[in-house]
């Protein structure tokens, strides 16, 4: 037995494996993806401490309302509009890097670093609002106009084919254990100084170490791989960003479903976790079980996942995701203070389905993306521009659903013997919005089978 395992041991090689043979150092293209994985990693630990549960605790912290916390959460994505002149702006550049980092550097300044270090000087919770807005608003207007440059760099070292579902099923699942791992420990700390104020210094703590770890992944992913030369067309033009994705009818067609989950999935994407912590009452460790499930289940599932993609077709597998999210909302909407294990259950499907859903929405912009790149930047503008607008109205339409929803007095309505506040009724109509997308995609399949993957 020992024998066989030492034979076994000599005859297996890191390169042989997938793995392997996609992330080293040897050649420009897998050294490019290499350092795509790394910053997938930094990114994972910092982006833990800039959104979802830790940063809607802080801006609990600094004295910002439910509402004035879905309104934070909108303001940056209006800034994509101005993401329509990227095109235009990076066509005069042959050579991207510099600008790109000094985008990077100058991102993370503000919505982090500047974020952050302002309550220290503004104390009027309304005049902090303010603030935030202003930061996030220089530094994602930034971001539009800029910051899908580097798409069109990246794109080179994206593999092909079924290598392609192996990278971005790698990719998250790195992202899922890296990012899971930091939370669990961050919530042990932040759980054991609930009601403390040090629970405040150690959440600010925290997104000083974010910031460092962006800027380091920025140094790697921008000063150190190889830079292509960008295929252009002759001149581009503003219209070019709507006129030619949109004529485009595979890519179109295609795009909407990627347009409609945004839109849902952000309805109540911050004041949802606003409602589990402050509402329902439930400790930070527990608002983390589902993404627990997404990176143990990613590692004994991502290969099952993967193979029911080659089996049964990428848009047989959304359409099952999306599916699935519609029934998982249904049962999240009656999650109350006395219900938590709802909540359980609930995380634990969510989970499972979110393990697929990331490997399939990952790829849907490049399902039917042309293979001659001349208009890469205008189809990448149009998407980043489609996706971050869909963002902005489902978030805004949220809010002010929400606000409608709920009680004057912010009270719970009392149906079926539990308290139902307005973020439950919320979730009920993202699970009829998920099922019409479900119907969309099983009607639409036909018309956008990919000519190539």
């Amino acid at each position: 037995m020992l024998l066989r395992l030492r034979l076994m041991l000599r005859r297996f090689r890191f390169s042989d494996t997938d793995f392997g043979r996609l992330y080293n150092f040897k050649e420009e293209h897998c050294t490019g993806r290499a350092l795509l994985l790394l910053n997938t990693f930094f990114c994972g630990i910092g982006n833990v401490f800039i959104t979802g549960t830790f940063y809607t605790a802080f801006l609990t912290e600094n004295g910002i309302d439910i509402v004035k916390v879905g309104i934070i959460t909108f303001i940056p994505y209006f800034c994509w509009v101005f993401g329509l002149f990227a095109p235009k702006i990076l066509s005069r550049f042959k050579k991207r890097r510099a600008l790109i980092l000094f985008n990077h550097i100058f991102y993370y300044v503000c919505v982090v670093l500047g974020t952050t270090v302002m309550p220290i000087f503004v104390k009027d919770p309304d005049a902090r609002t303010v603030w935030f807005a202003v930061f996030l608003v220089l530094g994602n207007l930034c971001n539009a106009l800029i910051g899908s440059g580097a798409s069109a760099w990246h794109i080179h070292f994206l593999p092909e084919g079924k290598d392609r579902n192996f990278h971005f099923a790698i990719s998250n699942l790195v992202a899922n254990l890296i990012g899971t791992a930091t939370a669990i420990g961050a919530s042990f700390a932040a759980d054991a100084l609930a009601g403390s104020p040090r629970q405040g210094v150690i959440i600010t703590t925290l997104r000083f170490v974010s910031f460092g770890l962006f800027i380091l992944s920025g140094l790697l992913l921008y000063l150190i791989p190889k830079e292509y030369p960008y295929e252009k067309a002759a001149q581009v033009k503003l219209q070019d960003v709507f006129v030619i994705p949109i004529r485009d009818k595979k890519f179109i067609l295609t795009l909407i479903i990627t347009i409609v989950w945004n839109f849902v999935c952000n309805l109540n994407a911050n004041t949802w976790t606003y409602y589990i912590l402050n509402t329902v009452g439930m400790n930070y460790l527990m608002t983390y079980v589902g993404s627990i499930v997404i990176a143990i289940g990613g590692i004994f599932l991502m290969n099952s996942w993967r193979s029911a993609i080659s089996q049964h077709s990428w848009f047989k597998v959304i359409a099952f995701n999306v599916f699935i999210a519609a029934i998982n909302e249904l049962l999240m909407g009656f999650v109350t203070e006395n219900t938590l294990y709802i909540f359980i259950i609930g995380s634990v499907i969510s989970g499972l389905n979110m393990i697929g859903a990331q490997i399939t929405f990952s790829n849907v912009f490049y399902i039917n993306l042309p293979r001659d790149k001349t208009y890469f930047d205008v189809y990448i503008t149009f998407n980043n521009f489609a996706a971050n607008i869909a963002v902005f109205l489902g978030s805004m339409f949220g809010t002010w659903a929400l606000s409608m929803l709920e009680t004057a007095d912010g009270s719970a309505r009392i149906l079926f013997g539990l308290p139902f506040y307005g973020s439950q009724f919320l979730v009920w109509i993202k699970c009829v919005l998920f099922l019409l997308l479900a119907l969309y995609i099983k009607l639409v399949t036909p018309k956008i089978q990919p000519d190539h993957l």
